[in-house]
């Protein structure tokens, strides 16, 4: 049923007709009612095989895309009915696919290949924290906008784990020049054959490692021009899947350590790859910013946000300054194909005075946003520029001289400046997430800025000074749902790590019950109300809470990193890596899941992953120790990857450096104790242990789970210990 211009289906209006597919036809339409351009496809009911089938398939990808929200994936707007057709309406992307660009123009060079796959992993590691396998990856679905952009399309024949029953793939050819496998019937392969994994050719289960040898395949095209295994027929690509090695790189100009980690996403047998999307986004990240790789940041598409200078005459406006440059950031980080250093890294490097340049090759970013804030009485000066780490020059400046209370359009302005600077959109997400404050009254909102800044310290001390500003914010503004999620949470850790005090709980759960009772839907309250419940023992309600709170924000880091804790404290060590998995690919400079998941993996027997995941941790630990090099929580947790890494001495160094910097407070000395009893440091590992019991620790499920520990077990100090705990 081709559609022509002027034809409307439900509000779209047809403006041209853009390609076709194995599945129907797409065009370039016109949502009326937004006033802007959109893409549509619509299943072909003229194509081969059963029409019903087809549409099944349409709605299975409408579901599957529909859970994704990832600025490397493409964005999912509508799904309908018209006249018996069924349509997905999405962004409409204007660029070229890989495989127009590699037909036009040939291969890419090492340095186009390592972004443009670094992009594809991130997007990868994406669907695959959803559950989702793609098993199509080729140069096809693979989109490159106009502004360097890179986005994973067509979801029809993904898999959402567990696999629906009765879908076992066989083989089937189209006569083309790449044969591929498009139909849906009982027993068909979904895929591309000179893309399939060798345990999708041998009517095997595919999962995320079948993903990873796609891309693989992918990289090792973008160098050569060539699918390492597409011969000229069916059964000969087949057998190369299976058999063959693919031809080497290591004559590829500028490919030195690509050509490895391609080799190792392309191995015959899943468990030899990579262990996730995210550790190959990692490395590829790492090869992009490498010197000896000749590359740069990519300009313009990468920024990091840093904390605006207090220019008050009294300087008493930092928490201010670094709450308006956190608003900004978390605004940006939501801008559709913009990536945004995480607030752990940028907030490192306070603005003025620093080369950009410097900065942007340690942050690993394009665009560096910084600014200065000046407040006398009622009134505000800012000044913001964004500079271009390539040349130091700026793209963009501005000074605003308003009211105090203006500070909130302020900002709107200042991302919503940045983001057409750097050519991107401010999405209606992007400015909602601005505007989800949760209060206009400056003074409860400086308040709950002083109270975050504080509770970002994870000390005793800080999160009792928290708990003073998160009530003041909502004496001034009770209907203030952020500041009751804090206040939840603040004094959630303070009855955890603190002494274990009933007055802290009761007023845990006070706070939670009233930032639920506020706003049941926030994801912010609902990751508070799960960590009350987990306190009280109620685990059965944390863990829907928790999947509640992930189901409206599948990428909000806290909610999968208690999880995961969660996970790990029932013994459930499967599901607790792959939350750890998930939190570390969402913040690429998280170091604490990776860290923590080494126990998970040591549980359920994977040797393998534990010195791939300690070596990816450890290279997240450093990057963290280079900016802040008196980071306790960097250190003891990185000598714990020092020491499943067999680096004896270097590990003992980093956890007595962790112990002289911090030595009262009980996380230090929990997690220093850990690394201690792995070294064989029984007696100072217990002392440690017995100080924090008296000091109230009392998180009986985690210590009998850590594997750190299983040295002490049989101990009799240690038995009288655990004895201790509740």
């Amino acid at each position: 049923m081709p559609l022509d211009p002027g034809q409307r289906l439900g509000p779209y209006e047809i403006l041209e007709p853009l390609g076709s597919g194995g599945m129907g036809e797409v065009y370039r339409a016109r949502d009326t009612r937004l006033d802007r351009e959109v893409a549509i496809k619509v299943v072909r009911p003229d194509g081969a095989g059963d029409a019903a089938q087809r549409a099944a398939r349409l709605e299975r990808e409408a579901r599957t895309v529909a859970r994704l929200d990832h600025p490397n994936l493409l964005t999912l707007f509508d799904v309908g009915h018209f006249q018996g057709a069924l349509y997905l309406v999405t962004e409409l992307l204007r660029g070229e696919t890989l495989r127009e660009r590699l037909a036009a123009r040939g291969p890419l060079s090492a340095s186009e290949a390592i972004e443009l796959g670094e992009q594809v992993a991130l997007g990868l590691a994406a669907a695959h924290a959803r559950a989702i396998v793609h098993r199509d990856l080729k140069p096809e679905n693979v989109f490159r906008t106009a502004d360097g952009r890179v986005k994973i399309l067509d979801f029809g024949l993904a898999l959402e784990r567990p696999r629906p029953a009765g879908l076992e793939p066989t083989v089937d050819f189209a006569p083309d020049r790449i044969p591929t496998l498009g139909r849906t019937e009982e027993g068909a392969v979904l895929g591309t054959a000179p893309y399939l994994s060798p345990e999708q050719a041998r009517g095997g289960r595919a999962d995320e490692r079948s993903d990873l040898f796609a891309l693989g395949v992918l990289l090792h095209e973008c160098l050569t021009g060539t699918s390492p295994f597409l011969r000229p027929s069916f059964a000969e690509t087949l057998g190369a899947v299976l058999h063959a090695p693919a031809p080497p790189l290591d004559d590829v100009a500028g490919a030195s350590g690509l050509a490895r980690l391609v080799a190792r996403c392309l191995a015959k047998l899943p468990e030899e790859r990579p262990a996730s999307a995210a550790e190959v986004a990692d490395a590829l990240g790492r090869l992009r910013g490498s010197a000896a790789a000749g590359l740069a940041p990519p300009a313009g598409r990468s920024i990091a946000v840093l904390p605006f200078l207090d220019m008050s005459a009294a300087r008493d406006q930092g928490y201010f300054c670094e709450g308006m440059a956190e608003e900004i950031l978390h605004a940006l980080s939501r801008v559709s194909g913009l990536r945004v250093a995480a607030r752990s890294s940028s907030f490192q490097f306070p603005g003025g005075g620093r080369d950009v340049r410097e900065l942007g090759a340690k942050l690993g970013v394009g665009a560096i946003l910084e600014g200065s804030v000046r407040r006398a009485g009622e009134r505000l000066r800012v000044t913001v520029q964004l500079v271009d780490v390539a040349t130091g020059y700026q793209l963009w400046s501005e000074r605003f001289d308003r009211d105090v209370a203006d500070v909130f359009a302020i900002q709107d302005e200042i991302a919503a400046s940045v983001a057409g600077a750097l050519s991107a959109v401010l999405t209606d997400g992007a400015r909602q997430a601005l505007r989800r404050r949760g209060t206009q009254q400056l003074a409860a909102y400086e308040a709950y800025l002083r109270g975050r800044q504080l509770a970002a310290q994870y000390r005793a001390r800080a999160w009792r000074a928290a708990v003073r500003e998160y009530e003041e914010a909502i004496d001034r503004d009770p209907a203030f749902v952020a500041a009751w999620a804090g206040l939840a949470e603040a004094y959630s850790y303070l009855y955890l790590w603190v002494g274990h005090g009933a007055e802290d709980l009761a007023a845990a759960q006070r706070a939670s019950a009233r930032a639920l009772e506020l706003d049941p839907e926030d994801p912010d309250t609902l990751v508070a109300r799960a960590q009350v419940l987990l306190l009280e023992n109620r685990t059965e309600e944390s863990e829907q809470t928790f999947e509640r709170a992930l189901a409206r924000a599948p990428d909000h880091w806290l909610a999968l990193y208690l999880f995961a804790r969660l996970r790990f404290g029932q013994g459930r060590m499967a599901e607790a890596a792959a939350l750890f998995e998930r939190a570390a690919a969402v913040d690429p400079d998280d170091y604490q899941s990776l860290s923590l998941s080494l126990m998970a993996y040591e549980a359920i027997g994977r040797p393998e992953q534990i010195l791939d995941t300690a070596r990816r941790a450890l290279a997240r630990v450093e990057r963290r120790l280079e900016i802040a090099p008196a980071d306790p929580r960097a250190l003891y947790l990185g000598g714990g990857d020092l020491v499943h890494l067999g680096e004896r001495d270097r590990a003992l160094e980093w956890l007595r450096r962790a112990s002289r910097i911090d030595p009262d407070e009980v996380s230090t000395m929990y997690n220093v104790a850990c690394g201690l009893a792995r070294l064989g440091e029984s007696d100072e590992a217990l002392a440690l242990l017995e100080r924090i019991a008296e000091l109230g620790f009392a998180y009986r499920a985690w210590v009998e789970h850590d594997t750190d520990l299983d040295s002490l077990r049989a101990l009799p100090r240690f038995r009288a210990l655990l004895d201790k705990l509740l």
